[in-house]
């Protein structure tokens, strides 16, 4: 083999080799460029997803991983993050940039208020959810001044300017009437004993179904007889207020005085045995019945100890006789076990002898009864109104009886029938 075809064989071998050497080398460069291409240089996700690593390839690349500690990367959080993805023995630098879109989410609480008590936005949505502290306020502040069905708007702001508007039905009341207080008289105690200031007495709101009843007793003392005021004071959620003041009239016990358990057994006795009343019946009805039997269980005898209204009370029960004084005696402690509000009305002026009956609350408004027997009129009065009575045998001092006392003024007795004891209507 001559020298100079050597040398050309090993110069034909050797550019062979090296075009092999440089095909490699560019098909591993392609390759390495397909490789990379896979992966997402800039990834955006919403604030809250998970962080998963798949998400930075159009497709999988094999021993790939990523080159950055991630663990301390908060996807709540608004943010960009520099990484480096390896694949086999190279890196690429990528961008996680977190964002948030999405506004937040609540919904309305309908309120119903009083005029110029307007509620903290806060307090009118509910179920509040974002992944950032959201910022809560009215769209505009709302007028409720005049009272009226109104929708008022609540904005809530997250931090990245994400707006949601909730739709807030409002029922804005224009109160400004003071509770009503029924019931409220005068009351006899003596004294060093205890005190029942709250007995019949009752106070309703337009409302306020629990308007709060305060009793000012601060004057009284219980140690002395003597009369001494009381004010019943009665407020609203609403701060509106009313009063009603009445005496209270303290003197030593008589030596002759019944206890109050004594006197209501008595009258139970009596509703047990004589059958007056059934528990199922209406108040009208067990009023009816209970004044119906006092008038015809009662003897008239135009006399009664009058010492104490327990004292005519266990006498009229005891011994079946007395006076007008003793009918009103009986019937309230009737009317008293029943549960039926009442108290005493007294002849005023005095003309020929003193009076004396019941006015009895019945579907919420007071009547007059009188059991007693008198010469000047047939039989007795159930549930008149101010119009019915004869102002000349049963006139009475009305400036006793505020406005809370709603003594009726229509009458009803067309539809009383004294013979089957039932009032029609009621």
């Amino acid at each position: 083999m001559n020298k100079q075809y050597l040398v050309r064989s090993l110069i034909s071998y050797g550019a062979g080799v090296l075009g092999l050497l440089v095909g490699v080398a560019c098909f591993f460069m392609y390759y390495l460029g397909v490789e990379r291409s896979r992966i997402i240089k800039n990834l955006t996700i919403e604030t809250g997803t998970p962080l998963m690593f798949e998400e930075f390839f159009t497709e999988p690349v094999p021993d790939s991983s990523f080159y950055t500690d991630v663990s301390s990367i908060d996807t709540s959080v608004p943010g960009s993050y520099k990484l480096i993805i390896r694949f086999w023995k190279f890196r690429q630098e990528v961008f996680l940039n977190v964002v948030d879109t999405t506004a937040p989410v609540a919904e309305a609480v309908p309120q119903t208020i009083y005029c110029d008590h307007l509620p903290a936005p806060e307090d009118v949505v509910t179920g509040v959810y974002d992944l950032a502290p959201v910022t809560i306020s009215y769209k505009t502040e709302p007028d409720v001044s005049v009272g009226g069905e109104y929708v008022f708007q609540v904005s809530l702001v997250d931090p990245s300017g994400n707006e949601t508007i909730v739709d807030v039905p409002f029922t804005v009341i224009d109160d400004h009437t003071a509770p009503l207080i029924y019931g409220a008289h005068d009351i006899e105690g003596f004294v060093g004993d205890p005190i029942s200031y709250l007995d019949g007495i009752t106070v309703t709101d337009d409302y306020d179904e629990n308007p709060e009843l305060i009793v000012d007793n601060s004057q009284v003392n219980n140690r002395i007889s003597s009369s001494f005021p009381v004010t019943y004071i009665a407020t609203d959620e609403n701060g509106n207020s009313s009063s009603v003041t009445v005496t209270l009239h303290l003197r030593v016990k008589p030596e002759r005085y019944y206890e109050l358990d004594v006197i209501y057994g008595l009258a139970q006795d009596a509703i047990d045995q004589y059958e007056i009343y059934t528990d199922d019946m209406t108040d009208v009805e067990k009023a009816f019945r209970i004044f119906n039997w006092c008038h015809n269980y009662i003897h008239y005898i135009g006399t009664s100890d009058k010492t104490d209204w327990t004292v005519g009370a266990y006498d009229g029960f005891t011994t079946n006789q007395g006076d007008c004084y003793t009918y009103y005696c009986v019937c309230r402690a009737l009317l008293d076990v029943a549960g039926i509000p009442n108290m005493l009305v007294e002849r005023y002026p005095i003309t020929w002898s003193p009076h004396y009956w019941n006015l009895v609350q019945l579907e919420g408004q007071w009547y007059h009864c009188d059991a007693c027997y008198a010469y000047y009129h047939e039989g007795y009065y159930f549930m008149y109104a101010y119009n019915d009575l004869n102002h000349s045998d049963h006139g009475y001092d009305e400036s006793v009886y505020g406005p809370e006392i709603n003594i009726a003024q229509e009458s009803v007795q067309s539809r009383v029938n004294y013979y089957t004891l039932e009032v029609e209507g009621f």
